[in-house]
């Protein structure tokens, strides 16, 4: 069975570079939560039967605010360990969150990591 026209616009778009914040906030139909589900059915396809809240919780043991809205507290965090020469995966541990969370964030701040 195909993938449905929505997964396959997502899955589209990741296979052309672009971070998940890019494609959410550049197609306006498309949610977090769309991305997820196309991982999904993808994997399904492929044979898993890992389900995406399996995932998440599996993804939160180890970044407890991962999918978290960030507070400004964080963003100023965020850019001072930036600063600080501290490499995406320091600072995803120091913060709780996933490193393309870390460098997804960064680039919406206008800022850049060492390691990108």
């Amino acid at each position: 069975m195909p993938l449905i026209a929505k997964s396959r616009a997502v899955l589209s778009l990741i296979a052309d570079g672009l971070s998940y914040s890019q494609i959410v906030d550049g197609h306006p139909g498309i949610t977090y939560k769309d991305i997820f589900e196309a991982a999904e059915e993808a994997l399904r396809l492929d044979g898993s039967s890992t389900s995406y809240h399996e995932r998440i919780k599996e993804i939160k043991s180890k970044y407890s605010r991962a999918y978290e809205k960030w507070t400004d507290e964080e963003k100023q965090k965020l850019e001072l360990l930036n600063s600080s020469g501290r490499s995406l995966t320091a600072i995803a541990e120091e913060l709780q969150r996933q490193p393309g969370a870390i460098s997804s964030q960064l680039e919406k701040q206008g800022l850049r990591n060492k390691e990108q």
